[in-house]
């Protein structure tokens, strides 16, 4: 497996589900910076230069279709990849915030499918 060292920047409140993604991006050889708030997320952002933002559209934050905004804002040459989840029970009414993403996949979809995922937007192998 090669190590590249792409970073993501993970939006994911849940502590359960922000360990998993945590645990496979160093599987493949990537690393997972998780906040917890909108306000890191964005400050996290401007520091860190990510490849690939992961959201969870279902976390309750008041100012989330902004930080939003400013992710799509952000970046010199393009704007970072978000993929975005959210429950099939919440869909309709995170969908609103489905057209900053680049993709909105089911909580569930994620967890299945999460190294595929990785690999799309950064590249390399998957197990």
């Amino acid at each position: 497996m090669a190590q590249d060292g792409k970073t993501i920047l993970g939006f994911i409140p849940d502590l359960f589900f922000s360990t998993k993604v945590r645990d496979t991006a160093e599987y493949l050889g990537h690393t997972a910076e998780i906040t917890r708030t909108t306000d890191d997320l964005i400050h996290k952002a401007r520091a860190l230069s990510p490849h690939l933002v992961i959201v969870d559209l279902t976390a309750e934050a008041a100012n989330l279709e902004e930080s939003l905004t400013a992710l799509r804002l952000e970046g010199e040459t393009a704007p970072v990849p978000i993929l975005a989840f959210t429950t099939h029970a919440a869909w309709k009414q995170t969908a609103p915030l489905h057209r900053l993403c680049n993709q909105v996949v089911t909580k569930e979809v994620l967890a299945r499918d999460l190294p595929a995922l990785l690999q799309k937007y950064l590249g390399g192998e998957t197990t």
